[in-house]
This record gives C-alpha cells, structure tokens and sequence, in this order.
C-alpha cells in the first residue's frame, strides 16, 4: 500500500497535500456576514476577515497558503440625532438646534443660524464664534480675514402659560412675578424673575434693589431706574371655605384669617393669612412684619404700616353662614375689626 495511504488511514495529511475546501459553515465564513472585526485594506475600498492580511496588489485575502476574493465596502448608514431646539433665556423663545439666542432691539429673542455665535451690539445681526463684530462696516474678524455678518431671524415664541402663585389659586401672565401685597393675597409683577420690594407694593428687575425710600431700582452700576407696581393677581374658582379653628378646639375664624388670643384668654380673629398676633392682645400685623405697639404699627425695615384691631369673639354659636358673611364684611384698613371667632357648641353628654 502506498504510503500516502498509510497516513491518509491514520488521520494524517502528508506535507504539501492541501485539503480540499470546506462546504456548509466553513464556506458560509467566507461571506461578508463574517466581516464583523474585519481588516480593512489600506486602498481604502475592500476588506478581508478577521485574520487575513490584504493582498492590494491582486485583490485577494490571505491566510498562509490560502486566498480568497477580498470584499467591497459598502457606505454605512448615518443615524439622524434628535433635533432638539435652543430654549433662550425667557424659556419661552426657542430657535432651530444649531443656532444661537440673540436679543433683539425691541427686547424680544432672534435666532442667529449659527452655533455658540457672537451676537452683534446693533441687536439685528450675529458673526462666528471666535470672531468679533465691526458693526461700522458690517463684517465679521478674525485678524485679517473679514466676511460679511449674518442676519438674525426672528426667535418662535411658545404659547404663553400662567405663573401659579405659591397660594395655588392666583396666576400671574406668563413672563411676570408672583409678589406678595400688604393685605397678604398675590399680585403680579410685570417682569420676569422680579425682586418684590418690601412695601408690598412695588417690584424692580431681577439683578437691582429695591430703594423703597426714593421708589428707585437701583444696579451697582449706579444705574437707578423707576420702580414698578404689582397688580393684583388672577384668582381662581376658590376651594370650599373651611373655617379655621383656633386652639381651644372650639372656636373657629373664617377662611383665610388667623386666631389670635385676646387679653380675657379668649380667641379672637384677624382678617389676615398667617398674621402676627400682637403682644397688647388687641391688634395683629401682616405675615413678614413685627408689631410697633409702642406706635400702633406694623414694621418691615423702613416700612410702616397701620396695624389691625381686633374685638372679642362672641360667644353665641353662629351658623357658617353668618362667620361668612362677617369675613365679607372686613376690609384691610387701620380702622378695619377682625372678625368675632365662632363658638362651637360643646358636644352634648
């Protein structure tokens, strides 16, 4: 028997003999699907599998002594990233993703169409990050080389959504300030992001102080500019009117006013929100203030205001509509009487 059959029936293959080629999986590694962490050849068209090197000059793939056709590159697919648009600072102006927020003369937002850009001081046009604006001539520079600036488009405004009040139930327009009044409700500063000044009637721009003794906002700039009054608020349908109920768990104040105990121990009501009840037992103050009884006033630093005086609760059991019509009958004055608390009656035995 020849050799060759010897080492063929053993399972050896004699040197120089190549096996033929595998059929099924085999064949099936050679199609561009195997190509994951394939070689790509450096005539920047083909590739070859995982662990062949590239043969350019004859378009093939090695692998020792085998060689296979190499594989054409194909353009991959781009994937489109979520466009999302640039929210300027009013949050309520957005321009195109890519672009940039450049205030316009009138105050408003203007979109300039290209990213990071520099917005011009003639509030109309823009120029390339890195460069600067030659507003007399209307170029963009970046040392020696000029190019004509670009133009701003108008910023789409976002449809205007009330401001809630920390109440809950008052809103303010969109772009203004929620401020505080004296009688304790919410009124509406007609800026955005304000500084409520402590008279409770006046507001000034975010980055001032307010100078309540000359009715100025004042910049550290030195820049002083008229303050601006808070109107009143809008206010929603109301909540069903709950009563208060004072310590004694037996008398009760309207809605919206604060029990406050009188000298003979009993409890009395002031027409206000979460007021200061005076150390006399006779008059209370708005929320945020301290009580001048020395004076007969209401201080917040250089503010002063009348205070409230109250009279005793009676001790009658009063129907809720009757402690309704007496929180009614109250206005915020220095002449102004809270309302006599309810006596509930005691549960019977």
């Amino acid at each position: 028997m020849p050799r060759w059959q010897h080492l063929l029936s053993a399972g050896q293959r004699p040197v120089g003999m190549l096996s033929a080629p595998a059929s099924g999986a085999a064949a099936r590694s050679l199609k561009p699907s195997a190509a994951t962490q394939a070689v790509c050849c450096n005539d920047h068209e083909h590739c070859c599998p995982t662990g062949t090197t590239c043969d350019v000059q004859h378009g093939r793939c090695l692998n020792g002594h085998l060689s296979t056709p190499w594989f054409t590159k194909t353009a991959a697919t781009v994937k489109t990233p979520p466009v999302e648009d640039v929210v300027c600072p009013d949050k309520s102006s957005t321009c195109p993703d890519g672009s940039t927020c450049c205030q316009l003369a009138s105050g408003q937002w203007g979109c300039c169409p290209l990213p990071q850009a520099v917005c011009c001081s003639d509030h109309e046009h823009c120029c390339p990050t890195g460069t600067t604006c030659d507003v007399k001539h209307g170029r963009c520079l970046n040392g020696d080389l000029s190019m004509p600036w670009f133009t701003k488009t108008a910023a789409t405004v976002k449809a205007p959504t009330d401001v809630v009040c920390p109440d809950k139930s008052s809103t303010c327009p969109d772009g203004s300030t929620c401020c505080q009044l004296a009688s304790g409700q919410w009124g509406c500063c007609p800026l955005p992001q304000a500084v409520c000044c402590n008279d409770h009637m006046h507001c000034c721009p975010t980055g001032t102080t307010c100078d309540v003794q000359h009715g100025r906002c004042n910049r550290q700039s030195s820049l002083s500019t008229r303050m601006f009054f808070v109107l009143d608020a809008k206010t929603s349908a109301p909540a069903p009117v709950s009563d208060v109920v004072c310590p004694d768990k037996s008398s009760t104040c309207p809605d919206g006013s604060t029990c406050c105990q009188l000298a003979s121990g009993q409890w009395g009501c002031c027409p206000l929100p979460q007021a200061v009840c005076c150390n006399d037992h006779e008059h209370c103050c708005p929320t945020g203030t301290t009580c001048d009884v020395q004076h007969g006033r209401c201080l917040n630093g250089d503010l002063s205001t009348p205070w409230f005086t109250k009279t005793a609760a009676a001790r009658a059991v009063s129907s809720p509509a009757a402690s309704g019509a007496a929180a009614r009958s109250l206005k915020p004055s220095a002449a102004t009487t809270t309302s006599t608390a309810v006596r509930l009656a005691p549960p019977a035995m």
